[in-house]
């Protein structure tokens, strides 16, 4: 079964093996995210992504570049698992209700 994504968008802090960086949230689902960074971002086997008081661990497993910087792809680990009653992002959308 496809897990339920869906769309957002919220700047929050990732941190992959130093200082944590600003990136924009666009996509969430309970095991995963998408981000988009202008900076590179190095692959790390353990990342931090935190936002309102919540933190999610995982491991960055893509990065790609393309014209406007970086789309990452993150695995959340199954000790953190996203919800939206744990942490709802700004402009969460549900492409399934329209």
């Amino acid at each position: 079964m496809t897990p339920k994504r869906y769309l957002c968008s919220q700047l929050v802090a990732l941190r992959c093996g130093g200082p944590p960086l600003t990136v924009n949230l666009e996509e969430i689902w309970e095991s995963g995210a998408i981000l988009e960074s202008d900076h590179e971002i190095q692959h790390c086997a353990l990342a931090e992504l935190r936002c309102a008081g919540v933190s999610l661990y995982g491991r960055l497993t893509r990065a790609e570049k393309h014209d406007f910087g970086w789309r990452i792809e993150m695995e959340f680990s199954p000790l953190t698992p996203w919800s939206p009653e744990r942490f709802r992002p700004d402009h969460l959308l549900d492409l399934t209700e329209l």
